[in-house]
């Protein structure tokens, strides 16, 4: 019974913390380079690969 009371405590004082700047930056970043990846890869593909 104190190890289910404990778990429980301890997940209500954590709570949301959200994620730094610099990954949420990082990760906005990385979508941007894969979607510009994508679109290069589409070109090429329908283009006739020349």
């Amino acid at each position: 019974m104190d190890m289910e009371q404990n778990e429980n405590i301890s997940q209500e004082e954590t709570g949301y913390t959200p994620r730094p700047a610099w990954q949420v930056w990082l990760a906005r970043i990385g979508l941007v380079a894969f979607i510009l990846f994508l679109l290069f890869y589409y070109v090429t593909l329908f283009g006739g690969g020349a």
